[in-house]
Parts: C-alpha cells; structure tokens; sequence
C-alpha cells in the first residue's frame, strides 16, 4: 500500500498487454526492477499499473517478448495537477480559497460563555472584549491568562473561570459563588423610626414598645416602635432591657410633582413613502447596503436580524433588514385645555412611579398656571405608605462605645 501511495505520488500509467507472451513480460519486467500492481486478465490479454517514468522500459519489454502494448490511462497526482495549468482561473480561485479559509481559521469568530447565571452574557462579553478578547481578533494576540486573571479580578462573583480557544471558537467556563444570603439581625437593638412626615394609619409591632397610635401626626425621625422592654409584673421591680424592634407602620403622606408643558410643539407627520435597508454588521461596524436619501428624514423600524454561519457554526455577521418611513417635522400649537389634560395624565404617571409596592394613591390635587407660551401643572399627591425605618438605639450605642473604649483602654 505504501508502495502504491509513492508511485501516486510520483505519477502512474495503466496499460493493456495483448499477446501469447504477456506471462513472460511481466517477468521480464519484475526482473529489470518494475513494479506492477492491479494486476488482471482481460481475455487473452493482461491489465495492469506500472510507474510512470518506467512506460519506456515497459516497450521494450513487450517487443522482446512479442507483446503489445497499449496505454490505456494516465493518472497520480502530477497529471492531477497538471489540470490546473490548463485551468488557470480555475487553479487560482482554488488557491485563494484555501488561503482565505487559512486566514480566518487564524481569528477568533465564535464566543461561547459557560456557567453564568447571575452575571449576564453582555457584561462578561463587554469586560473580554476590553482585554483583547473579542470576534474577529487574531488568535495569537490573545492571552488567555490575562483574560482569566482579569476576569477574576473584575467580577466578584467569579470563583473559577477558564479561557480556551479551541478552532476559531472562545469558551469560557466560570462557576458563579455562592449567593450570599441575607442576614436578619435580631440581636442587635435598634428602634423603628419614621422615614418621613405623616399621618399613622396602622401600626403593627412584632418586638418591641409601639410609642405612636392610628392618626398620631409624626415627623421624620421619631420613634415609632421603641426597642426599650420593661420587664417585670406591676407592684413589683421592673427593669428595662432592649431588643431588635421589628414591626410595620402605615401611614398617610404627601408629595408634591410639578410639571410644564410648552403650547408649541413638534410633531412627525408621516409622507407614506416606505423604503427598505439593509445592512451588514461586523464586529460592532455597520455597512449599509441601500441606505435612503439622506436629505428626508426617515424613521427606522428593525424587521429582522439574523447570525450568519456556517452549519452549527456562527461567524460576527449580522444581517440586518429594516423599513424606514419618511415624515416631515411640523409645528403645531394645543390648547390650555389639552395641554392640562396631559399633564394630568403625566402627574398620574409619575406619581404611580413613586410609589412602593405596598403604596397607594389616595387622592391627587393639581393647581394649573396657564402662560403665553406654556402650562404649568403642580400637584400635591396624598398617598398611603409604610414609613418604618430602622435606627440603632442610641442608648445601646453609647453603651457599646464605652465598652469599646474600655477594651481599648486595658489594652
């Protein structure tokens, strides 16, 4: 088989033996050093390959022995490539080809992200890409250690992380710590205070001394459920001990939103003339194909987008189809009564906004100050909320730094 493989190489002719001798001629031609293969017997003659370069020896051999010799194929890869000299466009593209797939065999076009559940594909994307690992970089300029280390110096949350480029393909496998778990602090006293002005509507305490009741008037910073216990039966002696008050305190309060709207406005009027682009992207640059007059001004509207690739494999291009509209900016005028009719939707908007998940909006008051050119919208929003907010208690406080200062002290 070896044997068979160098005269491939080297170049092999088949021929056809006809004659009353062909038995003697390829013994005559073993005995002179030819080496002959695929040896078969088609009727009264003989089939068989010789090397290329031994066709002169092989005459010879059938007018001795009284043979004839017929060519019946050339073949090896010296006649396979001398196709290509008579194809020469051919041969050219052939070779571009295959030095334009060796030269993006040597980028990076794929990157793949293993193991991430909190930390999101984008952020890790964006952080490779600030180290020199990104699609369509050169595959040698790449240190994968330094992405390792730098990943794991920027993000926390990594405990382990991996960097490999294998083809044209970057993966990194990471495995994520463990989620830290909130911790309750319920030894440490503290007080429930108010977050902000307002009126009581419900108080509920869990520990502690509630020191405000339905429709007490607070402000900012009181006490509204004390972390002081008094311990001990009435008529007997009592003592005070302190703990981590916890509980929830619903209470009205109030807000105040301003907002201004101008009488004249600009508005996109549509001409009805539509258009389509397309565009391709690579590597975060966008080449337009068909871009529209850029003297109208057009709307865009993305249709489609679609990774181009090759089988399972995605290269950094993107198709990208999208419809452009054409319109005309128009001066237009509203007036007072429709401007206050958005601002009242907006104060709306934004006052929901404002809102916590167990909030809500009880009452919205809006004074309008109409001027030559615009409307202006002020809004007191009354809206029920949970106030609590925990305080250290500053007893305790005191305590703890005298103790801390004693310690300090004895040292």
């Amino acid at each position: 088989m070896f044997l068979a493989l160098w005269y491939y190489l080297c170049g092999y002719v088949k021929i056809r033996v006809k004659g009353f001798s062909a038995e003697r001629f390829m013994n005559m031609a073993a005995y002179r050093g030819v080496y002959l293969w695929e040896v078969a017997r088609e009727g009264a003659g003989m089939k068989m390959k010789a090397a290329g370069n031994s066709l002169e020896l092989l005459q010879a051999c059938a007018e001795k022995t009284g043979c004839a010799l017929e060519v019946l194929s050339y073949g090896g890869l010296p006649v396979f490539l001398g196709r290509f000299g008579r194809r020469q466009v051919w041969t050219a593209g052939l070779l571009c080809f295959a030095a334009g797939l060796y030269l993006l065999s040597s980028f990076v076009w794929v990157m793949r992200i293993e193991g991430n559940e909190r930390l999101s594909k984008e952020e890790l994307l964006s952080a490779c890409k600030e180290m020199g690992l990104y699609p369509g970089v050169r595959k040698r300029s790449v240190d994968t250690q330094a992405v390792t280390n730098g990943l794991l110096e920027d993000f926390a949350d990594i405990s382990w992380v991996s960097v490999g480029i294998h083809g044209t393909d970057a993966t990194i496998r990471l495995a994520e710590t463990i989620e830290g778990v909130e911790i309750i602090d319920k030894e440490t006293p503290c007080d429930i205070v108010a977050s902000t002005d307002g009126v009581i509507l419900q108080i509920t305490a869990e520990r502690g001394t509630p020191l405000a009741a339905a429709g007490d008037v607070v402000k900012k910073g009181d006490v509204l459920i004390s972390s002081a216990l008094t311990i001990g039966l009435e008529g007997e002696e009592q003592h005070t001990e302190y703990t981590a008050a916890e509980g929830t305190v619903t209470a009205r309060i109030w807000r105040r939103l301003t907002e201004e709207l101008p009488l004249q406005y600009e508005e996109a009027v549509y001409s009805g003339e539509v258009r389509k682009n397309h565009s391709l992207l690579f590597s975060g640059r966008e080449l337009d194909i068909l871009h529209p007059d850029s003297d109208v001004q057009w709307e865009r509207e993305l249709l489609s987008e679609k990774t181009l690739g090759l089988g399972d494999r995605k290269l950094p291009l993107t198709w990208r189809r999208e419809r452009w509209r054409a319109y005309e900016t128009v001066q237009k005028t509203r007036t007072a009564a429709e401007a206050k009719t958005l601002l009242e939707e907006k104060l709306r908007k934004n006052a929901e906004n404002l809102l916590s998940p167990y909030g809500t909006i009880e009452d919205i008051q809006i004074r309008y100050e109409v001027y030559a050119n615009s409307v202006r919208a002020d809004a007191e929003i009354t809206m029920a909320e949970r106030i609590e907010e925990k305080k250290q208690n500053i007893e305790t406080e005191n305590q703890n730094e005298e103790k801390e200062q004693e310690n300090a002290n004895e040292l």
